[in-house]
């Protein structure tokens, strides 16, 4: 008997096969119109739910683990609009190749305007954002609405490599250009100052490296990575977000992010607490008010602190700088 393939090739198939599959229904779903194509993935989604139960429980915890106070009908709510919501991203992937301006136009609303994002994406900088409405078709409206300027997105390699180079590829028909977590800071910084925009998407679990802050009620482990790198320059600081309305249109915001009040340079520990605190806090309040925009497929409470009774006393008791100079 011919020995067995060794656990990696095997996994190097499975991926392969997996990565084929997700071409081919791409593939066959990019034939369809936008609005229709919409609709097909919307019920797509919504039987998967139901029949796989695996998204739909995981999606239903996270909600109710935010939001323990909610009734059975809102949270049944925020679960239809979530799964319309991964209906919407998806639909999003497979016209991110042909978005143009006249798409842009048509689906995307800016917030405050159209010319504070002209201004402030053109200068470059750091953007800041999370999980809330769809990133992907942000970082296509930013290379329209700053076509002089480059984005650059701080991003984890897919475990499929296949996947992770169809995905790059997709990216990089609207301009967007990734930048590695494994690639050496030094790249992201040399983007910086030269005048390009970076976005950090941080807030997935960080796992036991990360630093716990409190997030919707709950400690979540987070990365620090946007907060060293705006320690390390000084860059303008964005932050954005965005959600959807009934019809599938996003609306799309962002804002000039303040640095925290404090000598980086005396106690740079304290600066990227202060930074991140202020980060997740203001994530936190768009949340609370586009509930059902958030990714909550995503496993944002994952991980878990050895010292949970120490950091609840910790942060129950902390005060930023902004509120510690009015006392």
């Amino acid at each position: 008997m011919a020995d067995p393939k060794p656990r990696s090739e095997r996994q190097k198939v499975k991926k392969f096969l997996q990565y084929i599959f997700a071409r081919i229904l791409v593939g066959t779903l990019s034939i369809f119109p936008y609005v229709l194509r919409g609709k097909i993935l919307f019920y797509i989604i919504r039987f998967l739910g139901k029949t796989t139960g695996a998204t739909r429980k995981r999606t239903e915890k996270h909600i109710r683990t935010a939001f323990p106070n909610k009734s059975e009908s809102e949270i049944q709510e925020y679960l239809l609009h979530n799964l319309r919501n991964l209906s919407h991203m998806a639909n999003e992937f497979c016209e991110e190749p042909r978005m143009n301006q006249k798409f842009i136009d048509k689906w995307v609303t800016f917030l405050p305007d159209k010319e504070t994002h002209t201004r402030l994406f053109e200068k470059g900088g750091i953007l800041v954002l999370g999980h809330l409405g769809n990133w992907e078709t942000m970082g296509v409206s930013i290379c329209y609405t700053a076509p002089k300027n480059d984005l650059y997105v701080f991003a984890k390699r897919q475990a499929n490599p296949w996947s992770n180079a169809w995905i790059e590829k997709n990216r990089a028909s609207q301009r967007i250009k990734l930048v590695y977590t494994d690639e050496s800071p030094r790249k992201a910084l040399t983007l910086l100052k030269q005048g390009k925009l970076v976005a950090f998407i941080s807030d997935q679990d960080a796992g036991k490296t990360g630093s716990f802050f409190p997030f919707l009620g709950n400690l979540a482990s987070t990365f620090l990575g946007p907060a060293t790198f705006s320690r390390m320059t000084d860059v303008p600081i964005l932050f954005c977000s965005s959600w959807y309305d009934k019809t599938g249109k996003l609306y799309f915001y962002v804002e000039e992010f303040e640095r925290p009040d404090l000598d980086p340079k005396k106690d740079p520990e304290l600066w990227e607490r202060e930074f991140t605190y202020k980060w997740v806090k203001r994530l936190e309040e768009e949340v609370y008010k586009h509930p059902a925009d958030y990714f909550w497929l995503h496993r944002r409470w994952h991980t878990k602190p050895e010292n949970k009774e120490e950091l609840d006393k910790f942060w129950k008791e902390f005060k930023p700088s902004s509120e510690r100079s009015k006392v």
